[in-house]
């Protein structure tokens, strides 16, 4: 993963922070086929095109970094959010206060999202850089999900949010600015956020 001279630069900022509070436990750590949620989304990040890797860990920190294996992490750039108990923003704030300097866009990512293909990180990412857009939003029969991609003329206004918001929040301000981009991967709809979607979920 290195800058590629002459395109714009796109960073993944994997958010995997949260306290899993509807789960009862790290939902990060969960088996999830020979792998685990997070090693999974994880896997497919890094098969991605993106140019660099920030992991933003919180709750469970110590126990997810001695879970991921040290050829999984080469590479990542680990920032630990130790205000994570005060909602999403503030590890969204410090995905994107630690990103290169020379990227042009980050790619939010979720960390209990593992179904999500690399090729659909792919696209996202090409469309950004065809259309200029400042926000890129993948849609899968006109359903909107996630990741989603923000250029960074918006990053400022991103990390100004606070509280348990994603930078979903900012949308309506740049309705003009944003690009859907519709793909075949149901992934993008996917995620795991109590003992009844992991249990439907790792049947896949």
């Amino acid at each position: 993963m290195t800058f590629t001279p002459g395109q714009k630069a796109v960073s993944a900022i994997l958010l995997a922070a949260g306290t899993s509070s509807r789960m009862g436990q790290a939902k990060q750590l969960l088996p999830l086929g020979s792998s685990t949620v997070l090693a999974q989304t994880l896997e497919h990040v890094r098969a991605a095109a993106v140019d660099e890797v920030v992991l933003v860990l919180g709750s469970s920190a110590e126990p997810i970094r001695h879970q991921l294996s040290q050829t999984l992490l080469a590479g990542v750039k680990v920032v630990v959010n130790h205000s994570y108990e005060q909602g999403m923003a503030t590890s969204l704030r410090a995905g994107l206060s630690a990103l290169n300097p020379q990227s042009a866009a980050a790619l939010i990512i979720l960390g209990d999202q593992p179904f999500t293909l690399p090729q659909t990180l792919d696209r996202i990412i090409q469309a950004y850089r065809d259309s200029g857009a400042q926000i890129v939003i993948p849609t899968h029969q006109g359903t909107r999900g996630n990741p989603v991609l923000l250029d960074r003329s918006l990053f400022s206004e991103a990390t100004a949010l606070e509280g348990d918001v994603g930078c979903r929040a900012i949308f309506g301000n740049h309705l003009e600015g944003i690009v859907n981009v519709e793909v075949e991967d149901t992934g993008i709809l996917l995620d795991i956020d109590d003992r009844e979607d992991y249990e439907r979920l790792a049947k896949k």
